[in-house]
């Protein structure tokens, strides 16, 4: 996941040469980026802006900031953290179906005491059905002693993919096999494939893929549930170590991945061979 920040609420009235008035942008925090650190430290200086709520211009600014740095194979979206309020409620509606007609998904995360009119309006904002992408934390109050507890209703609600680093690595020490592409398999430059027929689940698969003395195997997913592939990637304890600690886009040794939406890629720990 890439994640860029748009911070609005800096809201003003600006004059313009002719005379006329325009609203202010809001403001391009940070591009979309894997630096999770820096997207923290972006948001932990981030200072409140004392304008009015300018929403339309941070859904103007996130726009740009998905256009500039989205990749064409993955789900653009949108979370909105504000206090339930906005300005200038036709523009920003029209902004929201703008975003939608491009099938960025919006998610609306009202911090807010009561639950008047303007959240209504936001149900209708968020991707439909709403009561799967909105959530309303009950004031500043709530947020700020239960931090952790919205932080974890937030993701999980928004981000239903979403998995624990120290989990993956647990759950890659008991099966000794890692996910190295989702959605993809190696093409033949990097490796060769082997049909191994239908097995019960991906255990199964990898077991019988050790004893082929292959170090890889795509599983089938959706149509293809069950589809077994042996890989002869080349795999060696070091490239299996490196991404057993980080696994953050490995690469496919001697090639590249083929995206293929029918299955997953793993690498199996050379150690664990017969």
């Amino acid at each position: 996941m890439k994640i860029g920040v748009s911070l609005f609420g800096n809201g003003h009235l600006l004059t313009l040469e002719d005379g006329t008035t325009t609203i202010q942008p809001a403001l391009d925090l940070q591009g979309l980026t894997y630096d999770f650190a820096e997207v923290r430290t972006k948001l932990e200086t981030a200072t409140w802006q004392k304008g009015f709520t300018n929403m339309a211009q941070g859904l103007t600014t996130a726009d740009t900031i998905l256009s500039q740095g989205g990749r064409s194979d993955a789900q653009s979206a949108v979370l909105v953290i504000s206090d339930g309020k906005y300005s200038f409620k036709y523009q920003t509606a029209e902004k929201v179906q703008e975003l939608k007609d491009k099938n960025v998904m919006i998610f609306m995360a009202p911090v807010a005491d009561g639950k008047g009119q303007e959240l209504e309006e936001l149900k209708k904002w968020a991707s439909q059905p709403w009561s799967t992408n909105y959530e309303r934390i009950p004031g500043l109050a709530a947020l700020r002693y239960n931090m952790d507890i919205y932080s974890q209703k937030l993701l999980v609600k928004f981000c239903s993919d979403s998995i624990s680093p120290s989990l993956r690595r647990a759950q890659t020490n008991l099966r000794q096999y890692i996910l190295a592409r989702e959605g993809g398999w190696p093409n033949y430059g990097c490796a060769g494939r082997t049909d191994m027929g239908n097995k019960a689940s991906k255990d199964d698969c990898a077991a019988d893929v050790r004893k082929l003395g292959h170090l890889a195997f795509a599983y089938g997913i959706g149509e293809a549930e069950g589809r077994c592939w042996a890989e002869n990637i080349q795999v060696d304890q070091e490239y299996y170590d490196t991404y057993r600690l980080d696994q953050t886009d490995p690469a496919c040794p001697r090639g590249k991945w083929d995206d293929n939406k029918l299955y997953d890629t793993f690498i199996i720990n050379p150690t664990t061979l017969d």
